[in-house]
């Protein structure tokens, strides 16, 4: 338990219908999908999974990597029967999903604030030397110290989403737990294929929409190379939102994932 929030279970499985898997950001657990989760869940069956390594998670295995995650999320649909599903992923987990849909395991995949995409490997670069400098003051890493909650949810929660205020106090607070649990920061970060990203997506071709949040302060637009539409692929903006939109404007995110998913129900009717 941090600060009074017990750790969550390692898979949540709710709902019924079209199979819908949600991969989250790192340092999260799927508890970050909020609402978006119990709301999707009316039309589909939902696996949200936590990606090994983070808080209430499996533990993963050595060195955890990209590709071992995703190697981890392809086995969990096969453990569930489900030669494809539906994918939807934020930040890391957008990566994933994006990895997922080359592999042919997506019938629609929707990608929000989605890590992978780097405009050059120093965009990477430099975004991993920021991060490993904002770690010691959270307290983040095997020398940790201890660090007020109330002081931590003040630094992260504005990195996550660009109100905070609007964010619920419980999902605040286990968003903060989840953060300074997470074991394998330094694994990824000494992941040789971290600054090479995703190279596929103009291969893609079963319906894919790429979300980028206005104000997102973990990957902002510098970050990202040139993107371009294709017939599979369309990129929109999340106007006023910031890198983890879930938690700050879930009704928005749900109509986004449930749009991509109407895509692909129009090419494949059931």
């Amino acid at each position: 338990m941090v600060d009074g929030v017990p750790a969550p279970e390692a898979v949540h499985r709710t709902g019924r219908g079209e199979p819908l898997l949600l991969l989250h950001g790192v340092l999260l657990t799927w508890q970050s999908w909020g609402v978006v989760l119990d709301e999707l869940a009316t039309g589909h069956t939902v696996l949200a999974p936590t990606l090994p390594g983070h808080w209430g998670g499996p533990e993963a295995g050595r060195p955890a990597t990209v590709t071992a995650l995703v190697d981890h999320c392809e086995g969990l649909l096969d453990e569930s029967g489900w030669d494809t599903a539906h994918i939807a992923g934020n930040s890391l987990g957008g990566w994933i999903a994006l990895e997922l849909a080359a592999r042919g395991r997506a019938r629609s995949c929707t990608a929000i604030a989605p890590a992978g995409l780097w405009r050059t490997p120093a965009a990477a670069d430099s975004l991993l030397r920021r991060f490993r400098a904002f770690g010691p003051l959270i307290g983040l890493g095997p020398d940790r110290q201890p660090t007020m909650p109330s002081l931590l949810r003040s630094l992260l929660l504005p990195l996550l989403a660009d109100r905070p205020a609007a964010v619920p106090n419980a999902l605040a607070k286990a968003m903060t737990a989840a953060i300074t649990e997470c074991a394998i920061v330094d694994d990824l970060s000494a992941d040789p294929n971290l600054a090479v990203g995703f190279t596929g997506l103009a291969e893609l071709e079963i319906p894919t929409t790429i979300l980028l949040p206005e104000h997102d302060r973990v990957l902002p637009p510098h970050v990202y190379a040139p993107l371009t539409p294709t017939a599979a692929v369309e990129i929109r903006a999340l106007p006023g939102l910031g890198h983890v939109p879930m938690l700050e404007a879930p009704d928005l995110v749900t109509a986004e994932i449930l749009a991509t998913i109407a895509r692909a129900t129009a090419v494949h009717p059931a």
